[in-house]
């Protein structure tokens, strides 16, 4: 079951951080004036910084055996994947 919740976690996490950088990238209908595909290319930094931080994630949980982990370590470890999504985009803020 724990691996699950970690897998299922990596998962979705992944999905919603590139469905945000696509989204701020290709700029909203006010921002997107020019008919070009991607206004702010900047925004993919998001996933760099996303993939780092699965990859500790993933890197952690393959080192550890599940057996020994609590699920109170596993959800505050996820919480931290989560917040990698919102560092991506300060990342990002810095190359605009």
């Amino acid at each position: 079951m724990k691996a699950v919740v970690v897998w299922g976690n990596l998962i979705v996490c992944g999905c919603i951080a590139v469905f945000i950088s696509f989204f701020f990238a290709e700029g909203t209908i006010a921002e997107n004036y020019t008919h070009e595909r991607f206004v702010a290319p900047e925004f993919f930094f998001i996933l760099p910084v996303w993939t780092v931080g699965a990859l500790l994630v993933g890197w952690y949980f393959y080192k550890s055996s599940f057996m020994y982990i609590s699920y109170i370590k596993i959800i505050l470890i996820s919480l931290l994947l989560w917040l990698t999504i919102p560092g991506g985009l300060w990342f990002s803020s810095l190359f605009s």
